[in-house]
């Protein structure tokens, strides 16, 4: 099957949800409807993707400059755009309020990091083991299926320490889990087995800290900034996402094209990015540390 089947497959499965949600979920409250900030959501969304395009180009080593120029220009002016027009609105987009709240701010940032290094990892390590050790695709996606395995099991796992201990416990954990792994990584030369476990380790990490950067950090927020804060949050996921496939991928493009080998371009495009993710999992090791380092428990306001 072509990669066309990927879209394909879901859109059966995407039914069947929407029929059982149809079916099950009950609306209790009363409904009030507010206008779409048309507007703003052009302006959002002409900032997003032009922000996007320019961090492939200079990730790509793009040479052309007319065109960064424009694209870093556009994004300027739509995202000042978006943020004057936001500035007088009853019903806003997003509530840019809640970037003021440090808390909040950091958590959204180690979350937007850790959904970055999620993403170059489920790019990076299929990839790697079709190129440099010759896997088929099938093969590839059987061997890293045990790390997804681990992520749905221990983010259940990881849900109940939270409720059952303090929110640092889980979140500090998982965040010290993935920096030792990505320490591993990139101390060890690359191997099946040894990519493998790196993937497991990383979901692990990953399950204990992702969601429940989420859930504390929105428990920390008044009831009538949730919505906006969830809003916020899944703006910044699908976002990041994106990020982390942009930049991950273009550096393994552009190693390939320097070394004039694929298969030595991407060795060292795999060296660098674990480079760069080990950065990044200090990075948001320190966030989380900075934004829970008073002796928290869920549900505190202050």
């Amino acid at each position: 099957l072509n990669w066309h089947f990927l879209f394909i497959i879901l859109i059966p499965i995407i039914t069947v949800t929407w029929l059982i949600g149809e079916l099950s979920i009950e609306q209790r409250s009363p409904v009030h409807y507010v206008s779409f900030d048309l507007r703003g959501g052009i302006c959002l969304a002409i900032f997003l993707t032009t922000t996007l395009i320019f961090i492939v180009n200079l990730t790509a080593n793009s040479n052309s400059f007319k065109l960064n120029l424009f694209l870093l220009g556009t994004a300027f002016f739509s995202g000042l755009f978006f943020l004057l027009n936001e500035k007088n609105k009853n019903h806003k987009l997003l509530e840019l309020a809640l970037f003021k709240n440090k808390r909040f701010l950091q958590l959204l940032s180690a979350f937007f990091l850790l959904q970055f290094s999620s993403l170059s990892m489920s790019y990076l390590i299929p990839n790697v083991l079709q190129i440099l050790f010759a896997q088929s695709p099938g093969l590839a996606g059987f061997l890293i299926a045990p790390a997804a395995v681990i992520d749905a099991v221990l983010s259940v796992v990881a849900g109940i320490i939270y409720d059952k201990t303090a929110p640092r416990l889980p979140i500090i954990s998982g965040c010290t889990i993935i920096g030792l792994t990505f320490l591993g990584a990139n101390l060890f030369t690359p191997s099946i087995g040894g990519l493998i476990l790196i993937y497991m380790l990383f979901m692990v990490g990953l399950s204990f800290s992702y969601s429940n950067i989420v859930t504390y950090s929105l428990s920390q927020l008044p009831a009538s900034l949730v919505n906006d804060g969830n809003s916020i949050y899944m703006t910044v996921q699908a976002y990041s996402g994106a990020v982390g496939i942009a930049i991950s991928s273009s550096i393994v493009s552009l190693l390939q094209k320097q070394q004039k080998s694929v298969i030595l371009g991407t060795r060292w495009g795999l060296s660098i990015n674990f480079l760069i993710l080990l950065l990044v999992a200090v990075f948001t090791l320190s966030l989380c540390l900075i934004a829970l380092k008073n002796k928290v428990t869920k549900g505190d306001k202050d």
